[in-house]
């Protein structure tokens, strides 16, 4: 092997051991997910269950209105609540969403749950921790 190939080489493995360095060391902000999940708003109905992993329905794909459709975690338990043609109804900046079926009372059903330590996050929107303490207590969870 030459020089200058052992060179390059050596810069690569560098380089890429950097990188890794940089993914693994940095802690991911899982907060902007959550953050995400509570601002979005959907509104329309449930065209189909789906299963992402092989035999696990979790998914639903919902037809919106004037909108695309789009697919919305459900989990399992929650998939296993609604039906095809049920409406759904997620409000924006609540992590709640409700499903509407035909001559029942709507369903409250958690969209998003919320770890502690998020909360307690400085980043964490200061606007909606006491709303985490009274009226979305159920979607807080211990982590």
């Amino acid at each position: 092997m030459k020089k200058r190939d052992l060179i390059y080489l050596v810069l690569i493995l560098f380089a890429t051991g950097f990188m890794l360095f940089l993914f693994l060391y940095f802690p991911k902000n899982e907060n902007k997910f959550i953050i995400t999940d509570i601002k979005t708003e959907i509104y329309g109905k449930i065209k189909k269950k789906v299963a992402v992993r092989k035999g696990l329905l979790t998914h639903a794909k919902i037809s919106r209105y004037k909108k695309s459709d789009t697919l919305v975690l459900l989990g399992i338990e929650n998939n296993k609540l609604v039906d095809i043609g049920d409406s759904i109804l997620k409000h924006k900046n609540s992590p709640f969403f409700y499903i509407l079926q035909k001559g029942k009372n709507p369903k409250k059903l958690k969209f998003v749950s919320i770890p502690k330590s998020i909360l307690n996050d400085k980043t964490f929107p200061k606007e909606w921790k006491d709303s985490c303490k009274t009226v979305w207590k159920s979607v807080v969870i211990d982590d």
